[in-house]
């Protein structure tokens, strides 16, 4: 993308409870998290209560406010720029189809184009601040815990410097459940003794005896009054960072570095969303034939679109190529049945490309016909390639 230096570049976790603005401008050397409350640090602003059952429920006015709550944040950096012009990356806990549509929507609303709208979850969010940062806090394994609903997950992001390009992947190490039901009849002083040793004995689980660079802390159940003897242990040999804004601002850096303002270098991150084949077609330009490459490896499912009309050639059979990121390669014929009978280059084919999951691709076909010569018969098709 050619980036405007004037461009604001924003990133937006979006929670079901609240979420965070983090955003960055020519003027910043670094995102900054907008406060909710003036002159404070207090990054949360409370998401609307209904939002998220009405875009689970797929109700079409939780598009509408969804768009409100995003221009009610947006106004917060009136002072910065217009918001037109914004790159926007979101990223919330799971990526699922239904807000994809709607986040796109919304953002639409407010006159931010899809080819400016970025998604992607917290675990990939994680991974751009992890590898924003001074090499020495990743020179190693990093560690993430967060503590979210009575949960405390933990994560290991490793780097595989044997490929090229590094592939680097944020794994599950394992959850404990620190819930009332846990907490029995313990006074407070008792379970926050308890919470201590139940987290610090799931620390040493996740990590070993593997060499850790740094371990981040995320969610509001930790707030420093309980752990004692398992931050001990964390900030032995590591750096360790406590903080409400790791994803907004790594939604931010992932923005930054899609636009080339930061990019990240020879790094792809192999998510569980990321799709692992190219898809390309063999085409005929100006005479001469070639490959064109339609959807690269390495982008999350969701993210992949793909456009064009072309004209038909003698054929009524197009045929598609993929090859993985391990090296094998395919051949996928895709035949317009009952295409209307014209004469060679008389027919246009509008042709979009998506991903419905990360080995699913759809190819959506229709029919033009070429001008006033030959109408549009209106046919469709639709084929879906397994990967």
């Amino acid at each position: 993308m050619a980036m405007d230096f004037n461009e604001v570049i924003i990133g937006f976790d979006l929670g079901r409870n609240s979420s965070v603005l983090t955003f960055y401008h020519q003027n910043n050397t670094e995102p900054k998290t907008v406060s909710a409350v003036a002159g404070e640090e207090k990054y949360q602003i409370p998401t609307p209560r209904d939002l998220f059952p009405l875009i689970e429920q797929k109700v079409e006015l939780g598009a509408a406010l969804l768009s409100n709550f995003f221009k009610v944040c947006f106004e917060k950096l009136s002072a910065v720029g217009p918001m037109s012009g914004a790159v926007v990356m979101v990223t919330m806990a799971e990526m699922r189809r239904d807000w994809v549509q709607a986040i796109r929507q919304a953002l639409e609303m407010l006159g931010i184009p899809k080819d400016k709208v970025y998604l992607q979850d917290y675990l990939e969010s994680f991974y751009y601040y992890a590898l924003s940062q001074k090499k020495d806090l990743w020179r190693y394994k990093v560690g993430l815990f967060s503590y979210e609903e009575d949960f405390i997950t933990g994560y290991e992001l490793h780097i595989n410097g044997k490929t090229k390009p590094a592939m680097v992947s944020v794994k599950n190490r394992g959850r404990i459940c620190l819930d009332e039901k846990t907490r029995g009849s313990r006074k407070p002083e008792h379970w926050k003794r308890m919470k201590d040793v139940r987290f610090l004995e799931h620390a040493k689980k996740v990590m070993g005896t593997d060499a850790y660079s740094t371990v981040y802390l995320v969610g509001d159940g930790f707030d420093q009054s309980w752990e004692q003897e398992s931050l001990k242990y964390l900030c032995s040999r590591r750096k360790v960072f406590l903080g409400r804004n790791l994803y907004s601002k790594g939604a931010c850096y992932g923005a930054m570095s899609l636009a080339g303002i930061k990019p990240l270098g020879n790094y792809i991150y192999a998510g569980p969303d990321m799709i692992e084949h190219n898809v390309g077609m063999k085409m005929f330009k100006r005479g001469i034939e070639s490959r064109m490459d339609m959807i690269n490896a390495g982008i999350n499912y969701y993210m992949a679109y793909f456009e064009c009309e072309f004209i038909l050639d003698g054929t009524d059979e197009l045929v598609f190529f993929t090859r993985s990121i391990h090296g094998e390669s395919m051949a996928h014929k895709v035949r317009l049945t009952d295409l209307p009978k014209r004469p060679n280059r008389a027919t246009r084919i509008h042709m979009e490309i998506t991903f419905t999951a990360k080995d699913k691709c759809r190819i959506r076909l229709e029919d033009m016909g070429l001008g006033e010569l030959y109408k549009s018969s209106g046919k469709k098709w639709e084929a879906v390639i397994e990967l």
